[in-house]
């Protein structure tokens, strides 16, 4: 995220939080993961985390909305009532179902440009859950989801049928992925790049002298910096992965590395 976009999200944040003060239940827009990530640290810094929750319809959603809770829903959740739950979250982030008519493939790509095209905006929309060739799951705000249900006819050239869903807290959706498994020289980003991209390290330096490499969201701006279980690597026209374990030693004094890159 650039410093301004960072600057912007704090004070509708900090905006939130007071609003929640006066005993309100406040949100954003769907947040991406960059401004999730900015979004959780900045939360800390407040010492508002017990009365904010991320929810973007359902588990390990990508995309999210952030609500800030007033005071007295927190005893609520103490006392073990899930925040999910909670009505004003829920009906905030509402699932649509577009099924095509079988006969053409649509791809995440297909129901996004539609959708954009209809005028939404990318923010009022959340995960593009694609189930099956011809069907995706929509997550959007409540009106940007009627808009959908009243004016979304075609995707593509294919024609559509939408209909709101009523999701029960199982639904799940798992990202397409592919695994990596090498060992790297240490943690440093330059051996963990090279690793990731079937580069030399020479390769990797470069891409990230070149600002092409982001960790966490964040510019990584450094060779040496320190690689870590759960880190995101970002790498401009490669992709983007997820480390998974960057921990054990080899006999020979590597380090094994294991990782996935969403597809």
């Amino acid at each position: 995220m650039e410093d301004a976009s960072k600057k912007l999200l704090s004070a509708r944040i900090s905006d939130l939080i007071a609003e929640a003060d006066r005993g309100y239940v406040t949100n954003t827009a769907f947040l991406d993961p960059a401004e999730v990530y900015y979004a959780e640290g900045y939360i800390l810094q407040t010492g508002a985390k017990e009365r904010c929750v991320f929810f973007g319809g359902y588990k390990d959603a990508e995309r999210k909305c952030l609500f800030v809770l007033p005071e007295y829903y927190v005893a609520m959740v103490d006392s073990g009532e899930d925040p999910e739950d909670f009505t004003e979250i829920r009906e905030t982030v509402v699932p649509v179902s577009v099924k095509g008519s079988g006969y053409k493939v649509l791809s995440h790509r297909d129901y996004l440009g539609a959708l954009l095209n209809m005028g939404i905006e990318r923010s009022a929309i959340g995960d593009i859950c694609v189930t099956s060739e011809h069907e995706c799951v929509v997550f959007a705000l409540p009106s940007v989801a009627e808009l959908i249900l009243s004016l979304c006819e075609r995707i593509g050239a294919d024609k559509v049928k939408v209909a709101k869903l009523d999701l029960n807290s199982n639904f799940s959706y798992e990202r397409k992925t592919k695994s990596i498994s090498d060992t790297v020289a240490s943690d440093r980003a330059d051996c963990v790049v090279a690793a990731l991209t079937g580069e030399s390290r020479e390769k990797a330096k470069a891409l990230i002298s070149s600002g092409l490499v982001e960790c966490n969201y964040s510019p990584c701006q450094k060779t040496d910096v320190r690689i870590s279980n759960g880190d995101v690597i970002s790498i401009r026209g490669v992709g983007k992965f997820v480390i998974c374990d960057i921990t054990e030693e080899t006999k020979k004094g590597r380090i094994r590395l294991s990782a996935k890159k969403f597809i």
